[in-house]
């Protein structure tokens, strides 16, 4: 089983975690489309400065990269998450915030620069050692976990579950970019025809 496999078979459990946070609902004017607004060449982050968005792209494209399909940076998953997390909870949104900053923080200890401005081989270096918990338990006893695999899992996580919610994820898992939604026209029982509902005085003289 292939890296993408596995993503696409932990699928939904990383929705799951996704859906599982209380989100309030973003308003957009009507008749516009978010997917398009995600796309646009002059797009800003609302949430994530200029650096921590650099930073989640260059995770992202490590996590799920592009192959013979498009991977989590052409699918602007930066862009869907820095919108998902600017409706966020406070809570959800500092998790968010703590771990891309781990990955910094630990990098600058252990390289002496951010993670975007290190060598790409430091750079997978780096994520070969949080990907895994370094812990075990011996004699009845839990190892304490170790902080760099919570923080990547977590990251993790949030990217599969934006990636494979995105048009290019969904695609990829067999969608053919059309919507099962006909016009609905309402009911066309006329009055009193519906089970248990009785006629309008008019029409029962």
């Amino acid at each position: 089983m292939n890296r993408r496999d596995l993503f696409r078979s932990t699928l939904l459990g990383a929705a799951g975690a996704i859906a599982s946070s209380q989100v309030s609902a973003l308003e957009f004017p009507s008749g516009s489309d978010a997917s398009k607004e995600l796309a646009k060449p002059d797009w800003k982050p609302v949430f994530l400065d200029d650096h921590q968005d650099a930073t989640l792209i260059a995770l992202s494209d490590f996590i799920i990269p592009a192959t013979d399909t498009p991977g989590a940076k052409e699918a602007l998953v930066n862009r869907f998450l820095d919108l998902l997390m600017s409706a966020e909870t406070a809570e959800t949104q500092r998790a968010f915030i703590s771990a891309l900053a781990y990955m910094d923080g630990a990098c600058m200890e252990r390289y002496g620069s951010a993670f975007i401005h290190v060598s790409r081989d430091q750079q997978i270096e780096f994520l070969n050692l949080v990907a895994y918990s370094h812990s075990h338990s011996t004699w009845g006893q839990a190892a304490e976990p170790f902080p760099g695999n919570e923080h990547f899992e977590k990251l993790k996580t949030w990217i599969v579950g934006a990636f494979y919610s995105s048009p290019v994820g969904l695609k990829e898992m067999g969608w053919d970019g059309t919507f099962p939604h006909g016009e609905f026209a309402g009911c066309t029982h006329g009055a009193g025809e519906h089970k248990g509902e009785s006629a309008p005085q008019s029409a029962q003289k």
